[in-house]
């Protein structure tokens, strides 16, 4: 999607200070650039009742990432929150999910062939609640993008 597409879903949006300001800033040697929607800030409460913030990563003019933030609720294990995600998504069931080493009750990650999801639960009253969504390929074209201008910063060993 395009930062208009993405805006098209949250009436009103184009016209906030805030979203004006991340559409005007320059995307970054990588072509990475920013985008933060309120959803409540635009009549869409009913629709994104739950739903803190969405913050969307664009490479090239196009959403590769977004995390969406959320009010809750606070669980005593990520795999409540991931199992409430997931409900009428075509997606594989929570135990099929990877724990996150080390964060086993925070954290599920699901990897697929062209995207992987991250689901976290935490924070009081599930403030920290988060989901992450990413394009596989985009990213590994970032990381590409990356190490090439780190190849080409580092300088040649001479013999």
């Amino acid at each position: 999607m395009t930062p208009d597409e993405v805006l098209a879903v949250f009436p009103g949006s184009k016209d906030d200070a805030d979203i004006k300001r991340y559409l005007s800033q320059t995307p970054s040697r990588y072509g990475v650039s920013q985008l933060t929607v309120h959803p409540e800030k635009y009549g869409s409460k009913d629709a994104f009742k739950e739903v803190r913030e969405i913050s969307f990563l664009l490479l090239d003019g196009r959403v590769y990432s977004y995390t969406v933030g959320y009010n809750g609720p606070e669980v005593s294990h990520v795999d409540k929150f991931a199992a409430k995600f997931i409900e009428g998504k075509n997606l594989p069931p929570v135990d099929q999910w990877t724990d996150y080493v080390g964060m086993e009750t925070q954290m599920k990650t699901l990897k697929c062939a062209d995207f992987e999801i991250n689901v976290y639960a935490g924070g009081e009253q599930g403030k920290l609640n988060y989901v992450l969504m990413k394009d596989i390929s985009a990213e590994k074209e970032l990381q590409d993008r990356r190490a090439k201008a780190r190849a080409q910063a580092s300088p040649s060993p001479t013999p």
